[in-house]
């Protein structure tokens, strides 16, 4: 038992020592081999490939070189820490300045082991030749297979000898592009049924939802019945572009019930005859001043019942929920809204600025001016320009990227 444990121990040590012994690689102290041998292209310090990869590796861009005079470099590392692996392929890209500077035709193939993702960085010349939608495809059949059984020395050079025949013979892309558009309809047709299936279901709840709130309405006036259900209107018709599937129908259904509630006739509570709905000229004698300026403003609209028989009133608002006008805090009126935005002192990176807003009342004419704080101007700190620096600082030719390629996982 001691012996296991000893064992155990040991085992659990040497872990311990390889994992604190992982270097994190960052854009700076990634080795580029391609500063002390031309001939030199793949980077690979943790010794993740086979050194006869490495040469055959070496071997197939050279020659791509020769043939194209595109300049392709390959890093393989165990870690780029927290690092996303495409934008730091970008900056690793810019810094190398791989390809040549008349021709921005450079690639770079960064594969990091501890994230099982690889992908591809194409210069801005290489795009035409090697556009995304390839490069996804030669991570997809050429190199993922033999990633996942962990044979990366085979995934390196399949894709790598793959991009040299679209390079080549670019004919070869034109045949890998049908294969795309091929694939491309097959891996639709899931997303496509789930989506109907979310569809479906959500429509389903949402009608559910809508049915308990008309139910626990049932024994209640109409205007609290439509209060009940207008607050479903913004809402089915968002959800009509996003879930089209019966929700167009509940948005249709559900204006066609406010409407039918709004305008069917109201029983008086005083003598139990029939009310009648006034037009817009008749009921405004019946409002109060606030009530007529919001009409006007459209940010409220009242319907006034009126009893024939006993001279009875009834009055309703239904408010608009799309306009500029909110409640006023002195006149309470919902007629009161933003006039202006303006800059009273201007924002420099050293200091803050003022701005004031200018609210007026429509009803009862109140002008109101609230200063606020402007936030200073940010200026980011210096950067490197996307692409190469137009030198060949990194050994290559000073190409630049236009952020194109692709990434897989496995």
């Amino acid at each position: 038992m001691k012996r296991f444990f000893s064992i155990l121990f040991s085992f659990f040590l040497y872990m311990s020592i390889c994992v604190g012994n992982t270097t994190v690689y960052t854009i700076d102290n990634i080795p580029n081999v391609h500063l002390s041998n031309a001939q030199d292209f793949v980077s690979n310090p943790d010794g993740i490939l086979s050194p006869a990869t490495v040469n055959e590796l070496n071997r197939i861009i050279l020659s791509i070189q020769e043939q194209t005079s595109s300049e392709i470099a390959v890093v393989v590392v165990q870690s780029i820490g927290d690092e996303e692996i495409k934008p730091f392929a970008t900056n690793l890209f810019a810094k190398w300045g791989i390809g040549k500077k008349d021709k921005d035709n450079g690639l770079l193939i960064l594969f990091v082991l501890e994230k099982r993702e690889i992908t591809f960085e194409t210069g801005y010349g290489m795009e035409g030749v090697l556009p995304d939608a390839i490069c996804k495809r030669i991570q997809t059949l050429y190199m993922l297979p033999y990633f996942k059984k962990a044979d990366y020395n085979k995934g390196m050079i399949e894709g790598l000898t793959k991009i040299q025949d679209i390079l080549s013979h670019p004919e070869t892309a034109k045949e890998l592009m049908t294969q795309v558009t091929t694939t491309g309809k097959n891996d639709w047709s899931k997303p496509i049924l789930y989506y109907v299936i979310v569809s479906i279901l959500f429509s389903l709840f949402y009608i559910l939802l809508i049915r308990n709130s008309s139910n626990a309405t049932k024994n209640r006036n109409n205007y609290e019945k439509y209060r009940a259900l207008v607050s479903y209107k913004s809402s089915t018709l968002v959800f009509a572009f996003i879930f089209p599937f019966l929700i167009a129908f509940v948005h249709i259904w559900l204006i066609s019930k406010l409407r039918r509630l709004r305008n069917s006739k109201i029983t008086c509570d005083h003598c139990g005859q029939k009310m009648r709905k006034l037009d817009e000229n008749e009921d405004n004698k019946y409002l109060t001043p606030q009530e007529n300026t919001e009409e006007k403003l459209n940010s409220i609209d009242y319907d006034v019942w009126l009893c024939d028989n006993c001279n009875n009133i009834k009055v309703f608002p239904y408010e608009n929920m799309y306009t500029k006008y909110s409640k006023c805090p002195y006149c309470h009126a919902k007629t009161y809204s933003l006039v202006s935005d303006s800059t009273l002192v201007a924002p420099t990176p050293f200091s803050t600025g003022t701005g004031e807003k200018r609210y007026h009342c429509a009803h009862c004419l109140k002008d109101v001016r609230k200063q606020y704080i402007i936030p200073m101007i940010v200026v980011p700190p210096p950067s490197g320009r996307r692409g190469g620096d137009g030198f060949g600082g990194g050994g290559f030719g000073g190409g630049r990227s236009g952020g194109g390629g692709a990434t897989s996982g496995w």
